[in-house]
C-alpha cells in the first residue's frame, strides 16, 4: 500500500464541508415540505370555499327559477351546480387533508436530522474521526428511510423553500436574537 500523506486537519475541514452541506440539503427539504403542505392545505381550503360558493348558486339559481321564471337562472343553477360536481368528484379522490399531513410528518422527521447534524457540526472538534463517521452515516441512512417514506417535494416547493431560506431567513436568528427567548437570568450578559 502506498504511503499517503495524510494531513488531519484537512481531513476534519472536508468532513465538516460534508457535514454542512448535508445540513443544508436537510434544511432544504425540511423547509420545501412545509411549503408543500401550506400549499395543499391553502388548496384545500380554496375548493372547500368554491364548493360552498357553487352549490349555494346553484340553489339560489333553481329557486329564483321557481320564483321569477326566467330561463337564464336555471342556466345560472344548472352551470353551478355542475361545476360543484366536479369539485366534489375531484376532492373525493384528491384526499388533499391526508396529503398535507404526510408532507408535515415529513418535516417533523427531518426536523430532528437537522437538530443532529448540527450538533455533530459542534461535536466535530470533540469527537472522533470514527464516531463522526459512524453518525454521518446513520445520518444519511436515517434521511433516504425518511425520503422513501414521505411524498417527493416538487419545484414549487423548492423555489418557495429557497425563497423563505435565502431572502426571508426563514430558519435562521439575528446575533441575540436566540438568546431572547431564554429567561432574563439566564442571558449572556456583555456580549
Amino acid at each position: 500500500m502506498a504511503d499517503i500523506d495524510y494531513d488531519e486537519k484537512k481531513y476534519r475541514k472536508e468532513l465538516r464541508d460534508q457535514l454542512v452541506d448535508a445540513l443544508g440539503k436537510v434544511v432544504y427539504t425540511y423547509t420545501a415540505h412545509h411549503k408543500m403542505c401550506d400549499g395543499i392545505l391553502k388548496k384545500d381550503a380554496g375548493i372547500r370555499v368554491c364548493q360552498i360558493v357553487l352549490t349555494a348558486i346553484s340553489t339560489v339559481g333553481f329557486l329564483s327559477l321557481v320564483i321569477t321564471n326566467q330561463a337564464v337562472m336555471t342556466w345560472i343553477g344548472g352551470i353551478s351546480a355542475a361545476l360543484s360536481l366536479g369539485l366534489n368528484l375531484y376532492t373525493k379522490d384528491a384526499k388533499l387533508q391526508v396529503e398535507a399531513q404526510k408532507h408535515k410528518n415529513a418535516a417533523d422527521d427531518l426536523w430532528e436530522v437537522r437538530e443532529q447534524y448540527t450538533s455533530l457540526i459542534v461535536d466535530l472538534e470533540v469527537s472522533s474521526e470514527e464516531r463522526i463517521r459512524e453518525e454521518r452515516d446513520r445520518l444519511t441512512k436515517t434521511v433516504s428511510e425518511i425520503n422513501r417514506k414521505y411524498p417527493k417535494t416538487n419545484r414549487r416547493g423548492y423555489v418557495l423553500a429557497q425563497k423563505a431560506l435565502k431572502e426571508e431567513e426563514e430558519q435562521t436568528f439575528n446575533v441575540g436574537e436566540a438568546e431572547s427567548f431564554l429567561p432574563t437570568s439566564q442571558r449572556e450578559k456583555g456580549e
